[in-house]
């Protein structure tokens, strides 16, 4: 029995080790590329702008189509309940406020974040480790040219940029999908449902909202980027490693989407 308690012990101690192991080297990716994207200019190593905007097109452009229709989907939704609200309360001005600060402050931060892990960060993580395979993060490396700074940081600006943006087009997408199902269902002035939904939403719900994308956009890429780099360490697939950074990113934006909205401002 005790042999058994201390397997058990080292099991979790492992299990402990390995995940702070990994959270350090997330953040220390995410550091290191900061420090490239600030620094590299006076070092005469700037990162390149014709990447970053490549990587805005593919991580935040495209992204867009998908955005649009996640937030009509829950326009929707949002729409169906508000108006089963209605028929016990009998009173809307309330609900669309609550609905408008809901939706900025906790919904479409994090429906974003796991739309970004699914997708861009799937897309980062393949890349990545499919290099490593190749063995084309080595030849940058032999060639004096730090990976980080030529395939991460470029990558990690222009999600860090995307990812509100796009939060800020689901909130406004969603609040106005649901302003036209409720004028095609109950007949109520699109412009009365808007007017009420952004009343609900205080400057401090638009920080809370660019806080939470920007943190969700810079974790989901130091995630993808350090699973792919970690793919040989691992012993994994390319399958596998993209698969694991697509399930630790999504749970990461939900724990910390609900930890930044109890311990942010009110």
């Amino acid at each position: 029995m005790i042999a058994a308690g201390l397997r058990v012990l080292e099991n979790v101690g492992s299990w402990f080790h390995y995940w702070v192991g990994t959270g350090y080297g997330v953040v220390r990716l995410i550091g290191t590329c900061l420090a490239w994207i600030v620094g590299g200019p006076f070092l005469g190593r700037p990162i390149r702008l014709s990447t970053i905007a490549l990587h805005m097109v593919e991580l935040g452009l495209k992204s867009l189509p998908v955005t649009v229709l996640f937030a009509l989907s829950f326009g929707l939704v949002i729409g169906l309940q508000v108006t089963l609200f209605q028929k016990s309360i009998d009173y809307l001005p309330p609900i669309l406020r609550f609905v408008g600060n809901f939706t900025v402050r906790d919904q479409a931060p994090a429906f974003v974040g796991i739309l970004m892990a699914a997708r861009a960060g799937g897309a980062i993580t393949s890349e990545i480790s499919t290099m490593v395979f190749d063995r084309e993060v080595m030849a940058l490396r032999s060639m004096g040219i730090d990976p980080i700074r030529f395939v991460v940081a470029p990558a990690l600006l222009a999600m860090a940029v995307a990812t509100p943006v796009l939060s800020l087009i689901m909130t406004a997408a969603q609040i106005l999908t649901l302003a036209l199902y409720l004028f095609f269902s109950k007949g109520i002035a699109p412009i009365f449902v808007i007017d009420l939904a952004v009343e609900g939403i205080t400057g401090a719900d638009l920080m809370v909202n660019a806080v939470k994308s920007f943190i969700f956009g810079l974790l989901v890429l130091g995630i993808s980027a350090r699973s792919g780099l970690s793919v040989v360490e691992r012993g994994g697939s390319t399958g596998s490693t993209t698969t694991f950074a697509i399930v630790v990113s999504i749970v990461v934006v939900l724990l910390l989407n609900a930890l930044i909205s109890i311990l942010g401002p009110e």
